[in-house]
């Protein structure tokens, strides 16, 4: 695993929901024991300039990657436990895999 890692947080306004996806990352990642990510938010508008120094956008909206950086799609975390679990758990596989 890297050293540091940083996750961009998307979603149309970059305010509510990549909030709450930000809050719900990080209380993964101390769950697991994972230190070395920053969690940073961001608007789709603001995506392309900040995507360079990013190893994973999480994304509640839909959207083309604008780089080879891994994308999750993780809309799932606002709608059930279950859906939250499966994009969590994407998340951290990828996180542990850089």
């Amino acid at each position: 695993m890297k050293d540091n890692i940083k996750i961009l947080c998307c979603c149309g306004a970059g305010i509510c929901t990549s909030n709450y996806l930000k809050e719900e990352i990080e209380d993964r990642m101390k769950q697991e024991k994972i230190k070395n990510v920053k969690v940073v938010i961001c608007r789709v508008t603001d995506l392309e300039e900040q995507v360079g120094s990013a190893d994973l956008i999480a994304t509640t909206v839909e959207l083309k990657n604008p780089s080879d950086v891994p994308m999750v799609r993780a809309l799932g975390i606002m709608l059930d436990d279950n859906a939250a679990k499966k994009a969590l758990d994407e998340i951290t596989a990828i996180v542990k895999g850089l």
